[in-house]
């Protein structure tokens, strides 16, 4: 409320309208950000921040080409930051352009190599494009910097599950899990490399029902569950 009536007192006052627009896309209102984060601009064109914070309430509003702009603008005016490369790397990466996307996150982690978050980045950014080798190196190196960040391991986990290491994966989903249970992407992970063994189907679908009691909007829920029942109904007709 604070910054809105600033923003309105002082409506040349391009700082005011790019806090109250950050103010409510932390809210979670994309629309209202935008409106305030476009003033912001128009008076502050050569302030990074303002350009990144429009970018990120437009790629909340499913505006992705214009998010990219803005992003990109943002990086122009502040090249040595690691978290402008890194939006403009998630927002490349969104629109499935892989390339450029691995190309900021190379230069987010040349910035801060300190940094578990830009590492996870990288790897899941090269695990895109079947660069296992690195993808796993990246995503290893995040999880030493930040143990506990259960994404981390179920990324790991599914970088080792697409190399064949099954047995790998299955650790690292399950790690992930115990740091997390209500990480219903690392469930479905789980579910995904146990039902390959018909011994392990039935945990798989323990793992799929728990997924769809966290998240019942995922369509992969139910894509997965109606995969395991294919192959089930395929084992039971090949013993017969």
């Amino acid at each position: 409320k604070d910054l809105k009536r600033a923003a309105e007192l002082e409506a040349t006052f391009g700082p005011a309208h790019v806090e109250y627009g950050r103010a409510l896309l932390l809210l979670g209102d994309a629309s209202g950000a935008e409106a305030a984060l476009r003033k912001g601009v128009k008076l502050l064109d050569d302030n990074a921040e303002a350009h990144s914070a429009l970018g990120v309430a437009l790629l909340a509003s499913g505006k992705a080409d214009e998010a990219t702009t803005e992003l990109t603008r943002a990086k122009e005016l502040d090249p040595g930051s690691s978290a402008r490369r890194g939006n403009l790397g998630t927002v490349l990466f969104m629109r499935g352009k892989v390339p450029e996307a691995i190309k900021e996150y190379e230069a987010e982690v040349a910035i801060a190599p300190q940094d578990p978050h830009a590492r996870s980045d990288l790897g899941t950014a090269y695990l895109a494009q079947n660069d296992f080798t690195r993808a796993i190196v990246e995503l290893r190196k995040a999880i030493d910097m930040d143990p506990k960040k259960a994404t981390y391991r179920s990324n790991l986990g599914y970088a080792l599950q697409l190399q064949g290491k099954v047995a790998e994966a299955v650790q690292e989903y399950k790690a992930a899990i115990k740091i997390d249970p209500k990480l219903a992407s690392a469930w479905i992970n789980l579910a995904t490399a146990l039902s390959r063994d018909p011994k392990t189907r039935a945990e798989a679908r323990k793992a799929l029902e728990t997924a769809k009691q966290l998240d019942p909007a995922d369509p992969r829920v139910k894509a997965n569950l109606e995969e395991l029942d294919a192959l089930e109904r395929g084992t039971n007709a090949g013993g017969k």
